[in-house]
């Protein structure tokens, strides 16, 4: 036997190199050749290092070998790139997009070609606006890995990504454009053992009949077809063509778009699985032509086949969210699946045969789908697999494990009976929801979470964080939390199932500063603000002046005044779509949060909304509602301050020992003649600004008058203040107060139980009074 050279085996490794596996490169040769098209350094020529990149990608493909990768750096290549050596499957060939922004491969014949090569692995590569190639064309091939990146076609007939011979591949995480006429992946039918998954694919959403361009098309054998989102493609979104064998079509969700969802036409042993697959002008799911063994289970089709679908083809043929026809009609299984389109008035969403039926006759007339159901809910798909199908898959399409929900029965089959139909795991993790007061008194929040839901599992604890470095994890729903001062602060509460499952809601919260806490008095009926009848209106209707009427005046900034509710812990806004009512909804602060505070001449005030410009107003068409509506100031837009401590006060005069009342509803004058204190013995202070009050009488919502310039007794008989109605509260060094009329600068005199009357020159026993 002739003996080989060693110079001959040496020669033949040179240039045969496209056939044989080089060997692994030396400890002294790169493992990484660098492509910088922006570097100053860069050049063609050069060794490839990082400090002496190339300037384009073909130079380092034309060197590279197995264990050795092109590291790519961001930019537009207006070049093609050709891959023409091989690694093996324990030192592939990297090429790589080493910027987030990836590096783009531009033009008409902008892309990648790999033929005749193997095991080469390629991420996050984008060639896009190819007219004449592919943007991906693989032939001849094997062990190719394609991970992330985007191909797309601009015009023309070539598919987006084309595999024609191609083995033991992937592509996986990447973006794929069509056109159309043009395919998004097409698997010829000598390409086998391929799995595209995690795709996302966008085609022409129009419809046409010249013009029917296919999402994937898969002509070759036991190739996989798993977990992608897709969307458009005029013809079909995943079509399992004549010649295909063994293919799994599982996990895909496939939207709106003419033609049909997923289309196996004659091919054999298809498992068609856990697809959900909606909004189809064409059928949902059809199996035709010669079609044999395929398997149609657990999967949710919606609103597919043109029922008053927009959009769709004048034309499209027998559509149906799942139709079986032709030979297929034979050994095809159906099971498992949900369906349902709302407008349909006849039932007749199934096809078996090239008829339209209803579900129950299509279970007839088939002998299958026994366990399908005909619903629109969501929940229905919850737990009701069957887990023995054909190509059932362990995980959803974003990789979530088979769930048990415990609060819906397992109607599935198979060793998991408490899997879910269609592409997604329902997974019902806790919900938060909270409720979030503050109390700008003590500068505190409090979060009350117990409308929580729990998901799986029951609730075990709350994590609540309140933005200013505090953590709290309890068992209870209910936290307070005081801050060392006024500001704006992130909050967020986590609530955590037994089994680990959590969720999280946030918001942020600003904590004013409190100026005053008031209640305010409408002018136009002489009612206390309080809350409405619905639990966030506010209406003028308090008959005095209680808890649910307490408003914090704080400081919003630029002169302008925010109100928070004290019963709420909320700040007031105006509902700009809702003919601008005032309602407590927000615990932070926006321009509907924001007033301008008006003092007027009667010493009222009114509030103008910053958003809307308008006045607030105790609307009395609308039952008093607060709406923040009117142009200028009346009546109906003035409100009275009056200091929550100021409230349902009581006067005991000091020479009798008796308490002043507004005797006989109001109608009589003011005397000190009681001995205890009750509403008619109750007077409000309203502040009027520049020391001045007004007592509004609690027996008949009036304003006490020094009636006659006060030379009648006081008596409580006004609905407006004046110049009769204004007094000045002097503190007296013995604790007690007195009274003095701004009609004639006297005080008022309570002499034993004889009318009050404004007659006293000094603040004697008779003068003084008790403010209780």
């Amino acid at each position: 036997m002739r003996r080989t050279s060693l110079a001959a085996l040496t020669a033949a490794a040179v240039t045969g190199g496209l056939l044989l596996p080089t060997t692994a490169a030396r400890a002294d040769e790169p493992t990484v050749f660098y492509v910088r098209q922006f570097s100053t350094a860069c050049s063609d020529t050069g060794p490839g290092t990082l400090a002496q990149p190339f300037c384009s990608i073909a130079p380092a493909a034309a060197i590279v070998g197995p264990g050795q990768t092109v590291d790519v750096g961001s930019g537009t290549y207006r070049e093609h790139l050709t891959i023409a050596r091989s690694g093996t499957p324990e030192q592939p060939i990297v090429f790589r997009s080493s910027s987030s922004s990836n590096a783009y491969l531009i033009g008409a014949t902008g892309g990648i070609t790999i033929d005749g090569q193997h095991d080469i692995t390629i991420q996050r590569f984008q060639a896009t606006q190819a007219t004449e190639l592919p943007a991906l064309d693989i032939r001849n091939a094997s062990g190719i890995v394609i991970e992330g990146g985007s191909f797309s076609v601009s015009a023309g007939t070539q598919p987006a990504v084309r595999l024609s011979g191609v083995t033991r591949s992937t592509i996986t995480r990447a973006y794929v454009t069509g056109q159309a006429l043009a395919a998004g992946v097409t698997l010829d039918a000598a390409t086998s053992g391929v799995t595209l998954s995690a795709l996302s694919l966008t085609g022409a959403t129009y419809a046409s009949l010249a013009d029917h361009s296919v999402g994937i098309q898969v002509a070759g054998a036991g190739n996989i077809v798993r977990s992608n989102v897709i969307s458009g493609f005029s013809g079909t979104a995943i079509a399992v063509e004549t010649g295909a064998s063994g293919t799994v079509v599982v996990n895909n969700q496939i939207a709106g778009g003419p033609g049909h969802g997923i289309r196996n036409h004659g091919a054999a042993g298809t498992a068609i699985t856990n697809n959900t697959v909606r909004d189809r002008c064409g059928d949902g799911i059809r199996v035709d032509g010669t079609s044999s063994g395929v398997s149609v289970q657990n999967n949710v089709l919606y609103m597919n086949g043109p029922f008053g679908q927009t959009g769709c083809e004048v034309g499209v043929e027998f559509g149906a969210e799942l139709q079986v026809r032709d030979d297929a009609v034979k050994d095809t299984v159906v099971d498992y699946n949900n369906a349902y389109h709302r407008e349909t008035t006849s039932g007749t969403i199934y096809g078996w045969g090239g008829s339209l039926t209803s579900l129950s006759w299509f279970r007839t007339v088939s002998g299958q789908a026994g366990h399908d159901r005909e619903t629109g809910l969501s929940r229905d798909a919850i737990d009701s697999a069957n887990s023995a199908a054909a190509g059932y898959p362990e995980t959803d399409r974003v990789g979530t494990a088979r769930a048990d929900d415990p609060g819906v029965p397992n109607t599935g089959a198979g060793p998991v009976p408490y899997a879910d139909r269609g592409a997604l795991e329902t997974i019902r993790n806790p919900v938060a929801r909270t409720s979030v007061s503050l109390n700008l008194a003590d500068i505190q929040v409090t979060i009350d979470a117990s409308a929580s839901e729990p998901g799986f599992a029951p609730i075990a604890s709350y994590r609540f964080v309140f933005g200013d470095g505090t953590t709290v994890t309890q068992t209870s729903p209910v936290v307070s939390h005081r801050y060392a001062g006024p500001g704006d602060y992130g909050i967020s509460t986590t609530v955590i199932g037994t089994d680990g499952r959590s969720g999280t809601r946030a918001e942020t919260i600003n904590v004013l500063r409190r100026t005053s806490t008031v209640g305010l008095l409408a002018l136009g009926n002489l009612r206390y603000v309080d809350r409405g009848t619905v639990p966030t209106s506010l209406t003028a209707t308090g008959t005095g002046l209680g808890t649910t009427g307490h408003f914090d005046l704080a400081d919003a900034g630029n002169g302008q005044v925010a109100l928070l509710s004290r019963a709420s812990g909320k700040y007031l806004g105006v509902d700009l779509y809702d003919t601008r009512s005032v309602s407590m909804t927000a615990v932070s602060i926006a321009e509907v949060q924001k007033f301008s505070l008006v003092t007027n001449a009667d010493g009222s005030i009114s509030l103008r909304s910053v958003v809307t410009g308008r006045y607030v107003s105790a609307a009395p068409d609308f039952s008093f509602l607060l709406l923040a509506d009117k142009t200028t100031i009346g009546t109906t837009e003035k409100f009275y301050r009056v200091n929550v401590a100021d409230a349902n006060r009581s006067l005991r005069a000091l020479s009798n020992k008796l308490y002043v009342t507004a005797d006989s509803a109001g109608t009589k004058p003011l005397t000190a003649s009681r001995t205890s204190a009750s509403r008619t013995e109750q007077f409000d202070l309203v502040d009027l600004g520049n020391g001045q009050v007004a007592l509004f009488a609690g027996a008949n919502n009036r304003f006490v008058s020094a009636d006659g310039a006060g030379a009648k007794p006081l008596i409580a008989i006004r609905a407006t203040v004046g110049s009769w109605e204004r007094f000045t509260i002097v503190r007296n060094t013995d604790g007690t107060v007195s009274i003095k009329a701004g009609a004639n600068n006297r005080y008022v005199t309570a002499l034993r139980t004889n009318p009050l009357i404004a007659s006293g020159s000094t603040t004697g026993t008779q003068q003084r009074f008790l403010l209780r």
